[in-house]
């Protein structure tokens, strides 16, 4: 075998033989970093494979598979105005809060208006609104003067329910007419305008009726939210997955300062969130005073 043989033969042994001019050292960075780019190529593409299906299946979950609310599981009532669904500014339900003080001071009788965001499939606004009027007893005890305006977002319904001692100057024809003047509104989602709207006209009947009159000044208008979706336990399971399987991809390829980025943005914005702002001011509500419904009332698309 001839010397060039021989030379050319060593430096295809493993070992770095300078003299031979075959360095392997500047490839072996290059081969660390096309490995690495491969393995964050692989992380990607099983990222994609398992968050992919299930944003997918998150985002077309029905509606339906929010939790309906239950009379059972409602708070007590702290106010006249008790918006679950948080579809009402601060100054409308003050306003409307205020109004309704007036009718239980000066006309004795009261009005409850409620708002959630669902209720169970097998349930009828008919029969959620007597249940929550049997255990918060709007009215009186005795005089049964109380009115429950009640408002389901999804699938959008409401009802006018109207106790024994209210029946003669608010039939169910009469009250079927105010649901149908804030049916526009609530149609468009809009229920700063036709809550007003409702029980303005209902107290105005209460207060001509007692020969009182009542200072109903109108509400100021700045904006109104629309609904927003209660999400199901599903959906918050397949959050949380989704959630962890992005950081355990994030840790993996080293990408730690985008996780921490990520979390102190989470945490950061949770504070400037839209809920819902108790702070009713001087409402002076004292409860309600164990009134009843024959369920009469009205109930439709508003």
């Amino acid at each position: 075998m001839s010397a060039i043989h021989l030379t050319v033969a060593r430096c295809r042994e493993p070992f770095i033989l300078k003299a031979c001019g075959a360095s392997r050292e500047p490839r072996a960075p290059l081969a660390r970093r096309i490995k690495a780019m491969l393995r964050t190529v692989r992380d990607v593409r099983w990222l994609m494979a398992v968050v992919l299906p299930m944003a997918v299946v998150l985002l077309m979950a029905p509606a339906g598979a929010m939790r309906g609310e239950t009379v059972k599981g409602l708070p007590a009532p702290t106010g006249y105005v008790n918006d679950f669904a948080g579809v009402l500014t601060p100054q409308t339900r003050q306003s409307v809060e205020d109004l309704c003080t007036q009718v239980d001071r000066q006309a004795h009788a009261q009005i409850a208006v409620v708002t959630i965001k669902t209720i169970d499939s097998d349930q009828s606004i008919e029969e959620f609104a007597t249940a929550l009027e049997e255990k918060w007893k709007v009215g009186a005890k005795g005089t049964d003067r109380g009115v429950l305006m009640l408002l389901v977002m999804s699938p959008r319904r409401g009802r006018i329910e109207v106790g024994y001692g209210l029946e003669g100057i608010l039939n169910d024809a009469k009250v079927g007419d105010i649901g149908r003047e804030m049916a526009p509104f609530a149609q468009k989602g809009d229920y700063n305008q036709a809550v007003p709207l409702g029980v303005r006209e209902i107290a105005g009947v209460i207060a001509t009726d007692a020969g009182v009159a009542l200072n109903a000044a109108p509400v100021v208008h700045q904006y109104h939210r629309q609904p927003q979706p209660q999400l199901s336990m599903f959906q918050v399971l397949l959050f949380g997955g989704i959630a962890l399987v992005v950081i355990v991809v994030l840790i993996r390829t080293g990408h730690i300062g985008m996780l921490f980025f990520l979390l102190f943005n989470l945490m950061g914005g949770g504070g400037g969130g839209g809920g819902r702002d108790d702070d009713r001011g001087g409402g002076g509500f004292g409860g309600f005073g164990g009134g009843s419904s024959g369920g009469g009332g009205a109930s439709g698309d508003f």
